[in-house]
């Protein structure tokens, strides 16, 4: 469980940060291909961190169900 989180919140911060990057790109250039690109890659992190939200849940009810 701990390899999960360390990957899952991994990709999900490289993505923010590429988000961030291509945003940064968008200013500076005036270009709305950055800007609907950085808007992506933000999503898919943000879905990334609900992934990685739900799975935690889950575990945690899963060992108050088995009593571990």
């Amino acid at each position: 469980m701990v390899i999960f989180s360390w990957v899952v919140l991994g990709l999900a911060g490289l993505l923010l940060l590429f988000s961030g990057l291509s945003w940064g790109i968008f200013i500076a250039n005036e270009d709305s291909d950055w800007r609907r690109l950085a808007v992506k890659v933000f999503r898919f992190s943000m879905v990334l961190v609900l992934l990685f939200v739900n799975v935690m849940i889950y575990a945690h009810i899963v060992s108050g169900l088995g009593g571990t």
